[in-house]
């Protein structure tokens, strides 16, 4: 083996990259056999069955070991549970994280992160991307939202750990992010680069307690966010590619000493800044030891030769690779090198699971007549907007709430009216009218992107007919419907949280509380 083989087989354990399809593709197996790759990064793209998934898990692990790597492959993926997850549809989803947080019992947090372990370990999946430690304190966040556990960082620390604790006491890998901290942005760092503003004090009280206490609970890996942190890095660069926040802050103050991967530097915030090749680079020299390319096989084999000319040149030294070879090569042999997994996807565990945090999360922000028993006909009234952030990967509302009725009120026949489009087939008086002659109503919200739909909404808060509004993402749209009977934060626009929401505006219950502050009104920790 020559130098530079040796060195490219050093630079593949470093490259976390992904593909299309659900079967592997030549270039992929290419890329492990030629290129050393030691990591893959798996999306609902590359997921139809528990089958098909299992098959192409074991596939790239043989190609692997075929190809002489000593050490198994990380398959990772982004089930953080609720809207964002990449497994099967066919396994029960499990509670996200802000539903979690309404539960307020930290345990539930480290029952849902085993299962959602045993759960991964069973498909062949080694190294799940989660937990977000994010504190969500800004109410306008478009990418972090209700993936985080709350606006508090005492209790994303509690929640965040727990969660960690279970999926490692599993042998699955652990990955908290996005450090140093993504939760109080108005930009999505997958379209452009945000800066967060505040000074170092601020800093230390809210953002970095989560990953401290991650780091103290000694988490396998942190994911760096494409975020600025003046108060860190005066120099404008994005905390993925900056040495003062990786080596200096993470490494040195905080003294984690596990493995530190990017997130995909495919975003806009580095593909179109510095660029994602020369990003890769930067990120290693600043010290993460994985770099994430998720989606073009142009950009991953630019990735690749862009990191060996750095190193042949100097401008990346042969030092720092060893040092994240080693780092990864040791979390591989901790994690990877265990007993034979239960390939038994615990298929009726996780539906039960789902159907308990469910009930504890739904939670009933003001109360109104539950809608009859004995309805026969129901109104569904639907906000059709786009998915509104680009890491869910999954969207829209209909047939959430129309299958959930079905399970609840079997007799009822359901009237679906889906906005802006319904004003294009009726008047506001035409639907209106229709309207009064239902017996009840279930009206869901989305996002406050549709505004004409949400003055409607107030017109149809008025009639005398039974009625509830289910707020199918997030709880802080509640501050446009103070008035609204039967207001009901779902955090998740999923089947199970769908059902559990819809029977509480039936008469059953909702145990959860806000787990962030939405209003004067809507306090943190209310319920009605």
């Amino acid at each position: 083996m020559t130098m530079e083989q040796d060195l490219r087989r050093r630079i593949g354990q470093l490259l976390v990259f992904g593909f299309e399809g659900t079967t592997v593709p030549d270039h992929v197996a290419d890329l492990i056999r030629t290129h050393h790759l030691g990591n893959i990064i798996l999306f609902t793209r590359n997921v139809a069955s528990v089958a098909q998934l299992t098959a192409l898990t074991g596939e790239l692990q043989q190609l692997a070991k075929d190809s002489g790597q000593p050490l198994p492959l990380t398959i990772a993926a982004d089930q953080e549970n609720g809207i964002v997850r990449r497994m099967p549809e066919e396994i029960a989803g499990l509670p996200g994280n802000m539903a979690l947080g309404a539960t307020r019992e930290p345990e539930n947090a480290r029952r849902a992160g085993a299962l959602t372990a045993r759960v991964l370990s069973s498909l062949g999946v080694n190294f799940n991307l989660a937990p977000v430690l994010d504190v969500n304190n800004n109410p306008d966040n478009p990418v972090i939202g209700v993936r985080s556990f709350s606006d508090l960082p005492g209790t994303v620390a509690e929640f965040g750990t727990a969660i960690i604790e279970g999926i490692q006491d599993q042998g699955v890998i652990a990955c908290g992010k996005h450090f140093p901290g993504h939760g109080d942005t108005n930009v999505d760092s997958h379209l452009d680069l945000p800066t967060i503003p505040h000074d170092r004090a601020r800093l230390d009280a809210i953002e970095l307690v989560p990953f401290s206490a991650a780091i103290r609970a000694g988490v396998d890996v942190l994911m760096t966010a494409h975020v600025v942190f003046p108060a860190v890095e005066p120099d404008g660069i994005p905390a993925t590619l900056s040495r003062r926040v990786l080596t200096d802050l993470l490494r040195g103050e905080l003294g984690f000493t596990g493995v530190i991967t990017t997130d995909c530097l495919e975003m806009n915030a580095i593909s179109e800044t510095v660029g994602t090749p020369q990003g890769a680079v930067q990120a290693l020299r600043a010290g993460a030891d994985l770099v994430m390319v998720s989606h073009r096989l142009d950009r991953q084999l630019a990735t690749i030769e862009a990191i060996v000319a750095a190193v042949t040149s100097g401008q990346l030294s042969e030092d720092r690779i060893n040092d994240a070879f080693q780092r990864v090569m040791a979390l591989k042999a901790k994690r990877l090198l265990r007993a034979a997994r239960d390939a038994t996807v615990p298929k009726r565990e996780a539906m039960e699971l789902q159907q308990e945090l469910s009930q504890a999360a739904v939670t009933r922000l003001t109360t109104g007549p539950a809608l009859p028993a004995s309805a026969k006909t129901v109104a569904i009234l639907l906000d059709e907007m786009a998915p509104l952030m680009v890491a869910a990967g999954r969207g829209g509302n209909n047939p959430l709430i129309e299958n959930a009725l079905r399970s609840v009120l079997p007799q009822a026949v359901t009237q679906v009216f889906s906005f802006p489009s319904a004003f294009n087939e009726y008047t506001e008086a035409d639907l209106l009218t229709r309207l009064e002659k239902v017996d009840a109503i279930i009206a869901g919200v989305n996002g406050m992107q549709n505004a004409r739909y949400l003055d409607f909404l107030a017109q149809v808060e008025q009639l005398s007919v039974p009625q509830g509004t289910l707020l199918l993402r997030s709880p802080y749209d509640a501050r446009r419907f103070l008035q609204a009977p039967n207001l009901i934060a779902l955090y998740e626009n999923t089947p199970w949280m769908a059902e559990a929401a819809v029977r509480a505006i039936c008469g059953g219950s909702a145990l959860g509380r806000l787990p962030v502050a939405v209003s004067d009104e809507f306090p943190r920790g209310h319920h009605a």
